[in-house]
């Protein structure tokens, strides 16, 4: 009989200590600030089963990026989600799909090519569920700006060649012209010539 009380009292002390650690809900508060302004932050607060209190401000999770925003094309990326909570476990989710091998605050992205949407979810034994969500935007790669500079230059030379070619047509055009000149003047020259044989020849 008294082993059997002993062992329920031990199961009974473990049972109320795990219910306060439980309930400890400024563990899951933002208290930093001004503690006095929210109760379950005090101290002498029975945080046990009360809803959360007015000016009490639930601890929100931080997602930032390693390079920042936005990302270059065909980077690696490193999301990183921060929070303080107790007994925390973390999972991500990537364009809709769970991330089954993700099981830290971190999520490393090899080679982005394109816009993500990551969200990470954070269960906590005391506070919670938590989740955020993040769209991972990419800067074009210099690659393009390169293209784009190869086609203006391309641009360039068509629009210097068609210039070229306009300028030797129209040199062309003149010495056509003073060669027709030449050849009509020439011809005259020699009708002139003979008019005045022709008229030397009748005179005599």
């Amino acid at each position: 009989m008294r082993e059997f009380v002993v062992t329920l009292l031990i199961a009974v002390c473990f049972y109320l200590a795990m219910e306060l650690k439980a309930c400890d809900l400024n563990e899951c508060l933002i208290c930093d600030l001004y503690p006095a302004s929210c109760p379950a932050c005090l101290p002498t607060s029975p945080n046990c089963n009360i809803s959360l209190p007015n000016n009490c401000t639930m601890k929100v999770l931080n997602i930032t990026t390693d390079p920042e925003l936005p990302v270059p094309e065909g980077k690696s990326v490193t999301v990183n989600c921060s929070v303080d909570l107790p007994n925390a476990s973390f999972s991500w989710i990537k364009d809709g799909e769970l991330q089954t091998n993700e099981k830290t605050s971190m999520l490393l992205i090899n080679t982005l090519l394109e816009s993500t949407t990551v969200e990470c979810h954070v269960n906590s034994s005391i506070c919670g569920d938590f989740n955020s969500t993040l769209t991972i935007t990419v800067k074009a790669g210099d690659y393009l700006v390169i293209i784009l500079v190869c086609v203006g230059a391309a641009a360039a030379l068509l629009m210097l060649f068609a210039i070229g070619m306009k300028v030797a047509l129209r040199r062309g055009q003149v010495k056509s012209r003073a060669r027709k000149m030449e050849r009509q003047q020439h011809m005259e020259n020699i009708h002139s010539t003979t008019s005045t044989v022709n008229t030397v020849s009748s005179y005599y």
